[in-house]
This record gives structure tokens, sequence and C-alpha cells, in this order.
């Protein structure tokens, strides 16, 4: 019992007694074993973290400030990661931590995780504390963005299409990209971007895409085939807008001259594009350490929040990726090096 107190740092042990075990650890080289500690004591000290294999940048992000926080508290942490094509349940590991952090969880992660622990909280997506961002202000901005340059001809990706809306209803093991609120609020903001300023919407200029660099290459390639192509595209995620980039190079097309490109999320990938893209910035990392605050907090007997915790704001980074457009003769040109 004493060795244990020194271990969790119990106040309850005389300074002399407490060298002594210290000393013997040291000597020893014992290491404590998270889980061990967490099966035999219940749930105390050690937290979760849930999300898709699938979405590493994004999930990436969220667990570098997830895993700080929990540092900070003194807590451990794991992480489990779910492939999109097992029906393996996970939630038995995670039912040993005071709480579990869901990176984007499916609709009915209760359903499809029956064991997880009590205590919830999600980074974008459904859960009984749902941390966000105001996707509707990013979006707004980054459209704004590309018309205050002098663009009139915008097109959007989104970051749902119609076979992940189709799989958000069905029994996919932890859930497709984008079934969370993200997509549908970042291109509604769009469209009223584009009616507030006067700015139609042609057909084809909204195109679908699942977060992956493959579906902004995809969309691309459908945009450049319109009769009247787009100068300016705004991809809903940093993947996508580097798909988009990448196509327009490999047609020699170049970005911003000839197209500009536009993001969402300032993933790492974002300023190590070349150009380096213009991006809306989700504090990532901010949400992952604000929900391991939130967890410890319910866990430990706290008082919760009066409401839902308010979306953190975004924040527009300006790089090379967008400039304004060419006039006609320069884009005339453009259109004959893309042929």
């Amino acid at each position: 019992m004493t060795v244990s107190n020194v271990i969790n740092n119990k106040p309850n042990v005389r300074p002399q007694t407490r060298a002594r075990v210290l000393a013997a650890i040291e000597t020893t080289g014992y290491q404590v074993n998270p889980l061990a500690r967490a099966l035999a004591g219940g749930r105390a000290r050690l937290l979760s973290v849930l999300t898709r294999q699938q979405n590493l940048p994004y999930a990436t992000e969220v667990l570098m400030g997830a895993a700080q926080a929990a540092e900070e508290y003194g807590y451990d942490l794991i992480v489990l990661m779910a492939g999109s094509g097992t029906a393996s349940d996970l939630s038995p590991m995670a039912s040993l931590s005071a709480g579990t952090l869901l990176i984007q969880p499916p609709p009915d992660v209760r359903e499809r995780f029956p064991h997880l622990p009590a205590h919830l909280v999600s980074v974008d997506g459904p859960s009984d504390w749902p941390l966000t961002v105001d996707n509707a202000s990013g979006a707004r901005a980054a459209t704004q963005h590309l018309i205050s340059l002098g663009h009139t001809r915008i097109a959007f990706i989104s970051g749902m299409d119609a076979h992940h809306r189709r799989l958000a209803g069905s029994a996919v093991p932890y859930g497709p990209p984008g079934v969370g609120e993200d997509a549908p609020q970042r291109l509604d903001a769009y469209r009223q971007t584009m009616r507030s300023a006067g700015l139609s919407v042609p057909d084809g200029y909204v195109q679908s895409g699942d977060y992956s660099k493959r579906s902004g290459e995809d969309a691309t390639h459908r945009l450049l085939a319109l009769p009247d192509p787009p100068t300016a595209i705004f991809a809903s995620g940093d993947a996508m807008a580097v798909g988009v980039m990448h196509t327009l190079q490999n047609l020699g097309l170049r970005v911003p001259e000839d197209l500009s490109v536009i993001g969402f999320d300032d993933l790492p990938m974002a300023a190590q594009a070349r150009p380096a893209l213009t991006t809306v910035r989700q504090p990532l990392r901010e949400m992952g350490a604000e929900g391991v605050r939130l967890i410890v907090r319910l866990a430990e007997g706290q008082d919760p929040p009066a409401g839902p915790p308010a979306p953190f704001p975004t924040e527009l980074i300006v790089r090379a990726s967008t400039a304004p457009p060419l006039g006609p003769a320069a884009a005339a040109g453009a259109a004959g090096r893309e042929s």
C-alpha cells in the first residue's frame, strides 16, 4: 500500500519513507504498467481514444493535443484504431478507462461499441459532449477570400458524396468520413456567401469527395471538363485540396496563376505543399486537449458544464495557393495548355 501511495503521488506518506521507496524503484528499474494498473484498480488514471485508421492525418493532430493534456493531468492514454472493413469491437478495451475521446464517431457509436465507458467526449461527431468548430464561419471566410481576390467562378468540393450518405445508415463498423455536420455546414456557407455576393453556382460547380486526396483528384477532372471551368476551387478538406493541386500541376496548369486552390483543416501537409496551401485552420490539437480536460472533469466527479461546449473558432491561413484570376487573354492560354 505504501509503494502504491508513492507511485500515485498520494500525500499521506512521510518524506523519509517516500525517499526510500523512490530509491528502491530507481535501483530495481521498476516501471508502472498502465494496463495492469487499470485492470487492478478499475479506471483510475487511464483514458482512451477511439478513431478510424482511415483518418490518420486529422486524428493525429487531435491525438497530439489529447496526449499532452493527459500527461498534464497524470493520466495514461491508450489509442484504439478501428478499421472500416471489420466488425471487431474495441470497446471492451476502452471500458478499462475513465472515459473515451471519440474522433469523428458514427451516429450509432453506442450501439456499435456497447462497452464504452460512461464518459464520452467527441471531436467532430455525436456524443453527450461534442466538440466542433464554427464550420460556417470558416467556409464563409474561405469563399469570401476568393471573392475578394476577384474570382467569380468558384467551385466547391464537399466532404460527403452520395455513397457515404448511404453508408451512414448501414452497418459499417466505424462509419465513413464526413457523416457529421461539418460537410453540409460548409457547403451551405459557401452557397450563401456566393449568393450574398451576387454570384451564381452553375451546375457541376459543387462536386463530392470523401476527404481523401484521390477524391480531390477525381473532382478536379470533373470540374475542368465543364464548359466554363472555375478559376478557383475550394476543397472542404486539406487532403482533397492537395489532390486538386497535384492534378492541376500534372495537367500543366499553375497554382495559383491558372487556378487558385483553398482547403480546410490546416493539417501539416498544407504548409508542406508546393505551393503552400491557403486553408482554414481548425484548432485540432486544442480540441483534443479540451476533450481530455472535459473527460477528466467528468470522471473525477466535478460539476459538468452547463451545456454543450461552444464551437471552436476557425482562422483563415493565407499562403501561396491563392491569387487574383488571370485576365481573359492569359486565361485563354491556360485553357490551351490544359487541352
